[in-house]
């Protein structure tokens, strides 16, 4: 069987009515069914014949039946409405919710203060979605992103205002505290400032070009901040500053379960108020978000302001 047109164009009302005429077999029962008068359905009919550059139908002795080459086409003709109809169903779930994958990025920081809070919301109001999430600093996310692995991410996104390639919405930013295990020796001093953490271990996550300068120039009168520990496994920094005398700079949210179980405590430092994250949901500019990431963005916005 050779058809000359493609179907490419192929309209699903011509296949409807194409496949009505066959289980009916005449045109004056397939009309009722499709609701046509039996001209509009001829011409429905011819217009599928000419799209495949064949005919489809021939008058038999008790109605319409179909050529070798309708006989032929039939099977195709069911599979493409099969199909089409499985498309419609499929967008359709993924437009309601039902169903679909979602990729998304978190920084480190956000990962503890934010972003386990907004997956397990989206988790229980969208069971049916499958959340992949990435935990990685800025440059690592926003390559993923630009890379299409990433619909949306939370970071630090000091170093990423300006992008022409990125669309970020800021997000409310946390108090910066000092945190120590239990019976650090500084607990003892009544008041602190910068330098006197200058004294012992800094425990970080690699952190954006200028909030790294701000810590260099806090640190000048002793050459900078030499004696670090820099991992972005948060729960390890954690770990790290319980289990020895390195201290650490965190947002509030991050350590709020170690400070609750007396697992480390809080330093106060004068001077440091200027030290602030600057989180923000990123997204590729001028892309529009999948149903899914709208809801996931949604959730999250929600969640930031009552953080």
């Amino acid at each position: 069987m050779r058809f000359t047109h493609t179907n490419a164009g192929m309209d699903t009302r011509h296949i409807r009515h194409f496949l009505a005429l066959v289980e009916c077999g005449s045109f004056a029962r397939a009309c009722e069914v499709v609701h046509l008068s039996q001209p509009a359905l001829s011409r429905s009919i011819q217009q599928l014949e000419h799209q495949l550059g064949v005919t489809l139908f021939e008058r038999g002795r008790f109605g319409v039946v179909l050529t070798a080459h309708g006989q032929a086409a039939l099977p195709h003709v069911r599979g493409l409405l099969a199909a089409t109809e499985s498309l419609r169903q499929e967008v359709q779930a993924i437009d309601e919710l039902e169903t679909g994958e979602l990729n998304i990025g978190t920084g480190p920081y956000p990962a503890l203060a934010l972003m386990d809070k907004v997956c397990a919301r989206f988790v229980d109001r969208y069971p049916g979605i499958r959340l992949n999430i990435r935990t990685d600093n800025w440059q690592g996310l926003r390559l993923a992103l630009l890379d299409h692995e990433l619909e949306l991410f939370v970071a630090d996104t000091g170093e990423l205002s300006g992008d022409p390639d990125l669309d970020i919405t800021p997000l409310p930013q946390p108090e910066v505290i000092v945190i120590c295990r239990p019976d650090h020796p500084l607990l003892r001093k009544a008041e602190l400032v910068w330098e006197d953490l200058l004294e012992y271990p800094m425990a970080m996550t690699h952190v954006p070009e200028d909030l790294e300068r701000e810590i260099q120039a806090m640190s000048a009168s002793h050459g900078g901040l030499k004696r670090r520990i820099e991992c972005d496994n948060v729960a390890m920094l954690a770990a790290i500053v319980a289990g020895s005398q390195a201290i650490s700079l965190a947002p509030k949210p991050v350590v709020s379960g170690l400070l609750a179980t007396s697992q480390v405590t809080t330093l106060r430092v004068t001077g440091i108020e200027m030290l602030r994250t600057r989180y923000g949901a990123v997204q590729r500019y001028g892309r529009s978000l999948s149903p899914a990431a709208n809801a996931f963005r949604s959730i999250m916005l929600e969640s930031a302001s009552q953080v």
